[in-house]
Formats: structure tokens, C-alpha cells, sequence
């Protein structure tokens, strides 16, 4: 069995123990692979020594801060994919969060992956599809462009009885009229409005997908999706003004390329709480075994306070030496 060269690109903002678990567990289970690091600014820098003693890793400069919703997030992956796609070495790029952790031999992975037929796998669907969104999602998200307002600092000193009879004015004021939206964001995110757009970009043929910003493409599509935000300017420019564009983004481009072979798997195992939800699930110690069966290479999420043994699991089932010292990693 000889591996495809795989480039694992980590997105990560904070748990800086935990990343450092994370690209041992891939350095172990693929010495040859290329790893790179964008990791969130906002707290600052990641320690010089949080990875000692693991070759190979780059951390990437002048990392951007990412909002949850915001266009921020799209950047931070133009701006790692084309540091990676310019320096590194690889034939095929899978992209992580901080929290994922590798569910199988990543050497029969990046096999699958060299004997694949197709040039990406993700995850996408028509983003107006009332069956994989609530109604009234895509529109809220992709007809309207929106600006931020001003955050209300005192906001939560607002009494609960007023508070609810303003959102009651807001939801009236978006049910009453087709041109304004007045969007509350979760996660401490500004409040956006909304103006309606007079049309939509590229033309009523290019099909906007949802999704999840969750990627696994070889260099060819790599190329020709930083190519395509090369060469339409209008597409950054529309999205930069949709809500949580990631999800829809880099989907939308690979889903609409005629000349790619796309593959609606996002190859992760995610814990969801729910359909529709926000945000994924720690994984327990008592699903181990099932996301060990999914055949999936990473799941997600883990957290090492919240399930503190489950890496632990998973490393004695793949044969991965847990960190010799984990209490006293730099962090």
C-alpha cells in the first residue's frame, strides 16, 4: 500500500493541548503527510514549543481572526489554501477543525484517496431545498445583503419582558414587509440588516448550494477553485455580504464546476444533537465503537474536557503513543 501525499490542513482557535494531540496522532499515523496550522489570532499566538518533537509542521503566518457567520471564515481558508497550495507538497488536502481526531489508519485513507475517481468529497445539497434547511433559510441567508449594526453593550440588562416584545416587533417587522431583514446573530455576533438584492450572482444557472465547510479535494480542484475566486470577483463580493457563508462558499463553486467529479461525502463522522443544529456534539466513550465502525477517517467533535478518556480509546485501538506528558504540554 502506497499513500497519496496528503496534506492535513487544522483549523483551530483555542484548546492548544488538544491540537497538539491531534497533529501527533497524524504525524504517527502518516510520517510522510504535509501539516499545516492556521490557528485563530485572537487569543494570540501558539506557544514556540507546542509542537517539539513532531517534524514537519507549519504553522501558518499571518493567521486572520474568524467570527462565527461572518466572511472572516471563508478568508482564513483562501488565505490558508493558497499559503498551503503555494509552499507545500501534496496531491490531495483534507481540512480539520482543532477538535477532530483521526478514526482509522490514515495510510488506508490517503490510499482510498489515490485510487479515487473523484476530485473532491463534500458534503452539499441545493441550498433551497425545503428538506435539508427550514423554509425560509436560504432566502433569509442568500437574498439579502447585510451590514452590521451597532453592538448594545447594556443589551442583557434589558429586562426579559421588554426584550421579548422587541424580538416579537422584529420578527412582525421581517413577516410584514419583503425588503428588510433584521437578523439577530447567535454567539455574541452582531445583530445584521438585511437589504434585499436585486439578483443573484452568476446568474439563475449557478446553483447555491449549502453544505459544510468541510473539504477534501486534490490539488487539481484546489486550482481550479482558487482559480474561479481569481477570475469572479463577483462571487466574493456576494458572499461577503450572505450569512454564514462557509457553508456555502467553497461548495457552491466545486457543485457548479462541470470539469469535477464531486462526491456528496464529507468522509467525517459528526456527532449532531439535533437536525438543523448549529454546532456538533462531543463524542462519548460509549460511541467510540460506532464512529470506530463508520470507516470514516476523522470524527468529530472530541473534547478533552468534556470526555477526557475518549482520546484515550481511540489511540489504544489505532496504536498511537498518547503524549508522554500531556498535563505539561505548553499551552
Amino acid at each position: 500500500m502506497s499513500a497519496v501525499p496528503t496534506l492535513y490542513l487544522v483549523f483551530s482557535h483555542d484548546r492548544p493541548r488538544q491540537l497538539a494531540r491531534l497533529v501527533g496522532a497524524i504525524r504517527q499515523l502518516s510520517p510522510a503527510a504535509a501539516i499545516a496550522i492556521h490557528h485563530d489570532p485572537q487569543d494570540g499566538p501558539l506557544h514556540p514549543g507546542l509542537f517539539d518533537g513532531i517534524e514537519g509542521v507549519h504553522v501558518i503566518p499571518e493567521p486572520i481572526h474568524g467570527e462565527w457567520g461572518d466572511f472572516s471564515l471563508v478568508e482564513q481558508y483562501l488565505h490558508a489554501l493558497r499559503w498551503c497550495a503555494a509552499r507545500l507538497e501534496f496531491d490531495w488536502c483534507c481540512t480539520l477543525t482543532g477538535l477532530s481526531y483521526p478514526l482509522r489508519p490514515l495510510t488506508e485513507f490517503e490510499d482510498f484517496l489515490g485510487h479515487s475517481d473523484y476530485d473532491a468529497f463534500i458534503h452539499h445539497f441545493d441550498a433551497f431545498d425545503p428538506v435539508q434547511w427550514p423554509a425560509g433559510t436560504a432566502e433569509r441567508r442568500y437574498l439579502f445583503a447585510y451590514y452590521r449594526l451597532p453592538r448594545m453593550p447594556y443589551a442583557h440588562r434589558v429586562p426579559q419582558t421588554l426584550q421579548r416584545l422587541l424580538a416579537h416587533a422584529r420578527d412582525r417587522f421581517n413577516q410584514i414587509q419583503p425588503f428588510l431583514r433584521i437578523v439577530p446573530m447567535p454567539r455574541r455576533a452582531p445583530t445584521r440588516l438585511g437589504i434585499r438584492r436585486l439578483r443573484r450572482p452568476l446568474g439563475s444557472d449557478f446553483l447555491l448550494c449549502g453544505g459544510r465547510q468541510m473539504l477534501t479535494v486534490n490539488r487539481h480542484a484546489l486550482a481550479r477553485m482558487l482559480d474561479f475566486v481569481a477570475t469572479h470577483p463577483e462571487w466574493t463580493q456576494y458572499a461577503r455580504r450572505s450569512l454564514i457563508p462557509d457553508e456555502s462558499f467553497f461548495n457552491s463553486i466545486l457543485v457548479n464546476d462541470k470539469g469535477l467529479r464531486v462526491c456528496n461525502d464529507v468522509l467525517r463522522y459528526i456527532k449532531w444533537p439535533k437536525m438543523h443544529a448549529a454546532s456538533v456534539s462531543v463524542i462519548g466513550a460509549d460511541e467510540v465503537e460506532a464512529a470506530l465502525r463508520s470507516g470514516a477517517p476523522f470524527g468529530l467533535k472530541f473534547d478533552e474536557f468534556a470526555a477526557p478518556e475518549v482520546l484515550d480509546l481511540v489511540d489504544a485501538r489505532l496504536g498511537i503513543a498518547p503524549p508522554s506528558n500531556p498535563s505539561h504540554r505548553p499551552g
